[in-house]
Parts: C-alpha cells; structure tokens; sequence
C-alpha cells in the first residue's frame, strides 16, 4: 500500500513539474519582445534582423520621438534625408517670405523657367517624404 502510494506521489509530483515546465517555456517565450516598429529597445544605434527586415534602435520620428524603440533602417535613413530636404526647403521657404512672396511656390511661379521646377519639385518630394514616412517606412507595427 504505501509503494503505490509513493508511485501516485511520484507520477504526480513528475507530472506537476512537467507542467511548470512547459508553462513557464510557453510563458517566456510568450513574453519575449518582438522587433518591429515602436518595440521599446535598450540602446541606440544596436541593429537587427527580423525575417527580411532591418532594424536600428533609435528615435521614430512618427512613434515615440523621445523614447528608443526599434525602428526600419530605411525609416532611419528616409528621416536622416528628410532632415536635410526640409532644412533646404525652410531656407528657401524664409527667403520667398523676405522678398516678400506669399509662398515658396509664389517665387518659383515668379522665378519662372528651371528655378519654378526645381522648387515645384522640392515641395513634392518634400511632401512625399513625410507621407511615406508617417504611412509605410515609419509606421508602428511594420
């Protein structure tokens, strides 16, 4: 009597252990972080892969732009680029106001010619930009 008693103890107590095992497997893996856009990370500039996709920790310009989560590189490198479009588009947009137009686009229809095409231009790659960025390159989840 008391062997099958030790037996029923000891199935139990495996089956117990068993038990916590694949829970607590199933539960840490359950909770380990996933890398996509906006998934908070640890320190800048640290880069990864997930499936075909390349990430760089940092600061998203569209998610938390004071907090380091992961981000696509392309977004990284598409903010880096807007940076500098937006800087050129600024000056030329403080330049139109000091000569007293309107717009950025009010001197280039007055420039006329190659200077309207290039500011036309400008305008539309930098609204381009901002709405890939907010849309595709830049957006949480991705």
């Amino acid at each position: 009597m008391v062997k099958a008693s030790n037996k029923v103890r000891a199935s139990v107590l495996a089956a117990t252990f068993g038990l916590f095992l694949a829970t607590t497997s199933f539960t840490t893996s359950a909770n380990a972080a996933t890398v996509k856009n906006g998934v908070a990370c640890k320190k800048s500039g640290l880069k990864t892969n997930a499936g075909s996709k390349k990430y760089v920790c940092g600061k998203n310009p569209y998610i938390t732009p004071t907090k380091l989560t992961w981000m696509l590189s392309t977004c990284k490198l598409a903010n880096d680029n807007y940076i500098d479009v937006k800087e050129n588009f600024d000056f030329l947009s403080d330049l139109a106001k000091n000569n007293n137009y309107t717009s950025l686009q009010a001197m280039g229809d007055s420039l006329g010619g190659d200077s309207k095409q290039d500011i036309d231009e400008l305008v539309q790659l930098v609204t381009a930009t901002e709405i890939a960025m907010k849309n595709t390159l830049c957006k949480k989840g991705k």
